[in-house]
């Protein structure tokens, strides 16, 4: 089996000479100061798999997203939270009453209201208890990045169809409108007593992306076929992961193209670590609809996992190419299995392209692939560059000593070479 991470091969620098052994990049991770770098794949935590939506991954996590989420979430709202904000779309379209204000948790969504006629919204978080008919079939353009994310239909809290969540953990407040990707705010840390108003929440144009991040068969499943699989939301929140299976499969024999269902099963597979159970199902989603992208990110993850690169890469590109903006975690993927294959050009693409959709620098270690592509063909100053990014970044990375002195060689060879004069007519 191909070796499941990448090392900096031996390099000679002018002037100095090093050997440098970097820790794989494998784990998608938080942008916070504190992080850490080097997990190595299948050391994901199974207490702690929410599916982390947009820019909120499991640092334990090597590979990013779309678990069941956790059962027992630690915050919660001990007092009302009021949120205010404006909705606003970066092509100039006025703002209308049809833009849904969600909450997030885990992945699955749930309406907390609208906005008014100018793009204003203002609610009490948790308040609106009606049922959520739109939850299950939001148009394409309405998920978040990713998913991760991408996202889970299931959640470590309830989320659409009227449940009644009060769990912030792993949750973001988004806006939806059918072909825009929005901005994501954070609700994990919110406190009762904070600031109601977050902002401008910018609703993105999607372009002429093809595949959705929620299925769009789940609105033509009949009633009996949605209701197991609502049950089977119930039982997942209970960390019944059995009787939720027997619950799918229930969804899915009423209605064999119910793309989320057999997802969600493949997700359940996937966290008791049956790879191959959890392939099939992902492929049944595949089936069912195929424009639904997250089970080509997870087929990609799973190869990634088994050093299947080839795998990898083909399903990576595939989800890409359906939707190359919510997928953040395909483009990483798609870079580690390219760069394994000794593709280097492919991965450098892939990167590249990763980094300037990650403006929320969710994949820091991205800099250190980048890095690693620059220093293997020897462009070392602009590998440099790609490290300090890496090191403000990741500050406390475990290898941060030792790309620090990689740094100073690179900079002391730069010093040393001389510049060379202009010629003299």
């Amino acid at each position: 089996m191909a070796r499941s991470r990448f090392l900096f091969a031996q390099r000679a620098v002018p002037v100095a000479f090093f050997v440098v052994s970097l820790t794989p990049m494998w784990a998608q991770r938080a942008p916070s100061a504190g992080a850490s770098s080097g997990s190595a794949p299948g050391s994901a935590n199974p207490g702690n798999v929410g599916s982390p939506g947009r820019g909120t991954p499991g640092t334990n996590n090597p590979y990013p997203n779309n678990y069941p989420g956790s059962v027992n979430s630690p915050t919660s709202i001990q007092r009302p939270i009021f949120l205010s904000g404006k909705v606003m779309f970066d092509d100039g379209t006025p703002p209308n009453t049809d833009i849904r204000i969600e909450r997030v948790c885990g992945g699955s969504p749930r309406l907390e209201g609208h906005t008014d006629s100018k793009g204003r919204f203002s609610f009490q978080l948790g308040q609106n208890q009606a049922f959520d008919v739109d939850a299950s079939s939001t148009a394409p353009g309405g998920g978040i990045m990713g998913r991760n994310d991408r996202t889970d239909p299931f959640g470590g809290a309830p989320g659409g169809f009227g449940a009644r969540s009060q769990d912030l953990w792993n949750c973001e407040l988004r806006a939806s409108f059918p072909g825009y990707r929005s901005d994501i705010v954070q609700l994990a840390s919110r406190k009762s007593m904070d600031d109601p108003n977050v902002g401008v929440i910018v609703l993105h144009h999607l372009g002429n992306v093809q595949g959705t991040t929620i299925s769009l068969t789940s609105a033509l499943a009949p009633k009996d076929a949605q209701k197991s699989f609502n049950k089977a939301r119930q039982l997942l929140e209970k960390g019944k992961f059995e009787e939720a299976e027997k619950r799918l499969s229930e969804a899915t024999e009423l209605y064999p193209k119910y793309a989320e269902a057999w997802y969600a099963m493949g997700q359940i597979q996937q966290k008791q670590g049956h790879a191959d159970a959890a392939r099939k199902a992902y492929q049944a989603a595949i089936g069912a609809d195929s424009k639904f992208v997250s089970p080509y990110d997870q087929l990609a993850r799973l190869a990634a996992q088994e050093g299947k690169w080839g795998e990898a890469a083909d399903f990576s590109k595939q989800a890409i190419s359906l939707n190359p903006v919510e997928f953040p975690s395909s483009f990483w993927y798609n870079a580690i299995a390219n760069y394994n294959l000794k593709r280097s050009t492919d991965a450098e693409k892939s990167v590249k392209d990763l980094i300037k959709l990650d403006t929320r620098h969710n994949y820091p270690d991205a800099e250190s692939m980048m890095a690693q592509i620059l220093m293997d063909r020897g462009s070392y100053p602009e590998a440099a560059t790609h490290l300090r990014t890496y090191l403000t970044l990741v500050p406390n990375a475990k290898n941060a000593d030792t790309l620090k002195q990689i740094l100073l060689k690179i900079d002391q060879a730069s010093a040393a070479t001389p510049v060379p004069k202009p010629e003299q007519k």
